[in-house]
Order: C-alpha cells, then sequence, then structure tokens
C-alpha cells in the first residue's frame, strides 16, 4: 500500500530537518527495514528505514534541503500500484507548506513589482469625522500584526464602508512574503532579507533557487556590504587586508551546539570547583585489571565509576531542571562527551549505576565508535543525567566545562602530569616527592546547586579515585 514519507521529528525541539542523502533513486526498490534517507538532527546524522516494502514513486525534495518536520519528503508504493493521486496531495502539501519538489520546478511568474503594477489600486478607507472608520477588531488585529493603519489604503466591506477585521486579514495576506520553508531557512541561516529577493514560483513565491541567486550576488558586492573585498588571483581578503584561508557558514549543526551552549552559560548561572587528584594507585590497580583481562580498561573508566558513586551519594546533582521542577534521578544515565564529525556530542551509558569498571569500558566504548562515525542513534545522545568532558588525552592541564543542558552539573578532567607534592610519611614528617597528579573540576548551575553541595561532590570524586580499591567492590 502506498505511503507519503515525512520529515521525521527526531527530538523534542526539532522543528525541521537537513536531507542529508538519498540512499534510493526514484523507480528503486527498498524493502521493509533498509536505510532510506539520512537525516541531519541537532547532534548527528541519522539513518532513517523503510517501514514497507515498495517502489520509490518520488522524491519530492533534494539532499541539502531543510523542510519543517512532518511535511512530505518522497512517496512509496507499490510496483504496479498508481500513485499519482498521492503525488498530487503530497506535493500539494508541500506547496501549501512551501517546499518545492525536488524534481519538480515551478513555472516562473511576473516579479512581485510588475504584479503590483498590474493590481487595481484600493480604494481609500472610509472616514467619519476625520477619523478612519474601523472596526475595534480591526483595529486590534492590525496592531498584534505590527500594522500601521497610518496612510494605509484598505477599502473597506463593513457596514457602511468601514474597515472590519476580514478586511484587514485579507490584506496581510495579499501582502505577505510567500517563501517556501526550505527558501525561508535558507534566508534566515545566511542572513538574507526577504524583501529583498524577488520570487520566481506561482504568485511570486520565493524558491530556494532564488535565495541561492541572492546569494551568489551578495558575495559578488561591494565592499561595504561583503566581508571579501579584494581579491588577487585565487586569494581573499577581509576590508583590512588579512588573508583569508576559508569562509565557512555558522549555520547546522554547529549553529545548534552555539545556541545551545549559549543558552546554557547565560541562562544557568555557573560555579566551579577545582581539586586535585593524586593518580598513583588508581595507575597501578588499572595495571593489574588490565593485565588479568582481554578487556582494557581506560583511566576514563574509572573516573565514570566514581562519578555514578558520588551522583549516588548525593543525589541532588543527578537533576534536571524541567520548566519549574527539579528532577532528581535514580537512574545515572552518564554522558561522556565525544568529539565526532560534526561537532562535540555526548553519548551516554543508561542505568550505568549497576555496571561494574570493565561493564562502563564494555558499555562505552561501542557508543564512542559511533559517535565517532556519526552514527549515534537519537536514544543514545538523549536522556542523560550528568556529563562528563575528558581532553586529559590531548594534554590539556586545565579547562572550564558548560553544562549540558538541562542538567544541573559536568565534570570536566584534565590530563595527568607529574608533579612535585608534600607527602606527609608514617613518622608524621614531609618530604617532596613526583606524582601523577590530575586536575578535575565540577561546573554546577548555581540556581540548583548550592556551593557547599558541589564542593563536597568533587571531593568525594577526588577521595574515590586516590583510593580506587572502592571502585572495585
Amino acid at each position: 500500500m502506498a505511503e507519503i514519507i515525512i520529515m521525521p521529528k527526531l527530538g523534542f525541539n526539532m522543528n525541521e530537518g537537513k536531507l542529508v542523502q538519498w540512499y534510493k533513486n526514484e523507480g528503486n526498490t527498498v524493502s521493509k527495514g533498509e536505510p532510506l534517507f539520512s537525516v541531519e538532527t541537532d547532534k548527528t546524522n541519522m539513518d532513517i528505514e523503510a517501514t514497507e516494502n515498495g517502489v520509490v514513486k518520488k522524491l519530492l525534495i533534494r539532499e541539502g534541503d531543510k523542510i519543517p518536520v512532518t511535511l512530505p519528503i518522497a512517496v512509496v508504493g507499490g510496483a504496479d500500484e498508481d500513485v499519482s493521486a498521492l503525488i498530487e496531495d503530497a506535493i500539494g502539501q508541500l506547496s501549501g507548506g512551501g517546499a518545492a519538489p525536488a524534481a519538480e520546478e515551478e513555472p516562473a511568474a511576473a516579479p512581485a513589482e510588475a504584479k503590483k503594477a498590474e493590481a487595481k489600486p484600493a480604494a481609500a478607507p472610509k472616514t467619519e469625522g476625520g477619523r478612519m472608520k474601523i472596526t475595534p477588531r480591526a483595529r486590534r488585529v492590525a496592531a498584534e500584526n505590527g500594522l500601521s493603519l497610518e496612510g494605509i489604503q484598505i477599502e473597506g466591506t463593513g457596514w457602511d464602508g468601514g474597515i472590519c477585521e476580514q478586511d484587514i486579514l485579507d490584506y496581510l495576506e495579499s501582502t505577505a512574503i510567500k517563501a517556501t520553508p526550505v527558501a525561508q531557512a535558507m534566508a534566515k541561516a545566511e542572513g538574507i532579507e526577504l524583501e529583498t529577493v524577488t520570487g520566481t514560483g506561482i504568485n511570486g513565491k520565493i524558491m530556494k533557487e532564488d535565495v541561492e541567486k541572492a546569494l551568489a550576488a551578495k558575495a559578488k558586492a561591494p565592499a561595504a556590504e561583503a566581508a571579501c573585498t579584494c581579491q588577487e588571483g585565487e586569494k581573499k581578503f577581509s576590508p583590512d587586508g588579512k588573508e583569508i584561508l576559508e569562509e565557512v557558514p555558522y549555520a547546522g549543526v554547529r549553529k545548534v551546539i552555539g545556541d545551545r551552549l549559549s543558552e546554557s552559560k547565560f541562562t544557568a548561572p555557573h560555579l566551579y570547583f577545582t581539586q586535585k587528584v593524586n593518580l598513583e594507585k588508581l595507575l597501578e590497580i588499572r595495571k593489574q585489571v588490565n593485565g588479568a583481562q582481554e578487556k582494557k580498561t581506560s583511566v576514563t573508566d574509572y573516573i565514570a565509576k566514581a562519578t555514578i558513586i558520588a551522583l549516588q551519594k548525593y543525589p541532588d546533582m543527578n537533576a534536571s531542571l524541567v520548566g519549574e521542577t527539579i528532577v532528581k534521578y535514580k537512574s545515572v544515565n552518564l554522558g561522556i562527551a565525544v568529539a565526532s564529525p560534526t561537532g562535540l556530542i555526548v553519548p551516554n551509558i543508561k542505568d550505568s549505576q549497576n555496571l561494574s569498571v570493565v561493564e562502563i569500558s564494555k558499555a562505552s566504548s561501542p557508543l564512542f565508535e559511533k559517535a565517532r562515525e556519526g552514527k549515534l542513534a537519537i536514544d543514545e545522545y538523549t536522556g542523560g543525567t550528568f556529563t562528563i568532558s575528558n581532553l586529559g588525552m590531548f594534554g590539556i592541564e586545565n579547562f572550564t566545562a558548560i553544562i549540558n543542558p538541562p542538567e544541573v552539573g559536568i565534570l570536566s578532567i584534565s590530563s595527568t602530569k607529574d608533579e612535585p607534592v608534600v607527602v606527609t610519611k608514617e613518622d608524621g614528617t614531609k618530604e617532596i616527592a613526583i606524582k601523577p597528579m590530575m586536575n578535575i573540576q565540577v561546573s554546577v548551575d548555581h540556581r540548583i546547586i548550592d556551593g557547599l553541595l558541589a564542593a563536597q561532590f568533587v571531593t568525594e570524586i577526588k577521595t574515590l579515585l586516590e583510593n580506587p580499591i572502592s571502585l572495585l567492590v
């Protein structure tokens, strides 16, 4: 049975999706469970599988197009099934919602300026006693839509020629800029004002191609309007003479990550607490554990276990701010930040409170691999309750992490360095010795977490790491 394939909603805050790749062409057969297309979400690229067996009858959008969720993107049906009506319905939904079909171009239409010149001039609104005759509801609708009534030309259809609510709504509809969702999203991302773009779609609707032309024109604009004003051969220079290596749009996953982190930083007042940890005993125990089994453990695995134990001891840290409610969790879904091709992503180990160090290592390794390949499923990077960010392998001696909302804390892990440390011997005397030391820092949302609790939490992790036998029992 034929079906319309829609742009899936893969997250609570996902309003639109970007089609990364079609795995099938029109006319290809597709089996249930077989990847049909790939979508870019706010964190990764996700393959979407076909839900039924059939033949790809129509692809409605192109690779690279962005489209609001739940709008049609393809039609799949039986080999001999007539799906023309379904395709027409899908195209109608896209046209109504605004998107252009992938393989069907809309006929060119007269530019909006020409249409306005051909339109019948509107009659001046009727006045009474020098004042515009307009109903209170019409005046309110105009105000709500930011429409100034001063000097406006609207022919009233209400009683005695007065302007009624419907007249305002009709006027707003007639003057609204019509553009496909793809064109709107592209224009917004690139900073293009739709008022400056001439639409070539039906009734002057602005299409994706129209915005692309505007972008091309903008790129060729003079110095006052373009970032790169001087060119020597293939070289590009900024207005003040700096040679430019590359220009990359601030959009897509990178922009989503930036927006989320900005919101976290400026919404949640961050508070930071740092401890220095002696890893001498932990490194020795890790060596023994790895020598006794095939699966090798990392320092991160032990830090993860210590964090899990600390979160169970201080459950206020294992929480989220959801609206006006602080939700404390019994489950510890520990997230560990990983660099992926599209940016930082945080796969999380579900119910990690039930796992040993070795089990944590076994659970996290495939998640890290999938994250680096951009193949994480949505449930593998959502639903976390606390996050660890470890940059120790890059030699970073200290850094401050931004909380991953809606969580209330994040632990940053720095590199292990040999440092001189004052050591108290059994007889009470002190000496300086070289020890492997590591900085850990917890960032907390001060709206939810008090300083004392944060200090106790990070100190508990330090104590556990310096007495690592407690992590194995």
